[in-house]
């Protein structure tokens, strides 16, 4: 039995699209692996209260993604590198703290020493890192 050879192109033109489509294109679409992350986790307070509702931002001073966290009632936080992963960057840090916030229509209760002008720092090692805060309105 002799087969056309268009038919023949067309059957090895599928074979190599259904490859390409269980092969290449999954790979294209995984998650990069996160660079060495440390998990941060701490407390925020200010003139010795706790600091409820504030963002907390680690940006690495190498390159890589901001860290995030928002302080809770008692003004513990925890970083996230994305939603899901925990941690940030084995790196130093420039952190920015801020409670301006949509629900507040943006009124900042912080001095800008600490988000706009901030001069606070933090190193993340790797494993467990206790970053605590102790702001001052003055």
């Amino acid at each position: 039995m002799t087969t056309d050879p268009s038919i023949k192109r067309a059957a090895t033109a599928a074979l190599c699209a259904a490859i390409m489509t269980v092969v290449v294109i999954p790979a294209g679409c995984s998650r990069p692996e996160p660079p060495a992350l440390g998990d941060v986790e701490g407390r925020v307070t200010l003139d010795g209260r706790p600091l409820p509702a504030a963002l907390v931002l680690f940006t690495p001073a190498g390159r890589g993604r901001t860290s995030q966290g928002v302080t809770d009632g008692d003004g513990r936080y925890r970083l996230r590198y994305l939603r899901d992963i925990p941690g940030a960057n084995v790196d130093e840090h420039v952190v920015r703290i801020s409670t301006a916030t949509e629900e507040n229509a943006g009124r900042e209760r912080l001095p800008p020493r600490y988000h706009a002008r901030t001069h606070l720092k933090a190193l993340v090692k790797a494993g467990r890192n206790a970053i605590d805060f102790d702001l001052s309105s003055r």
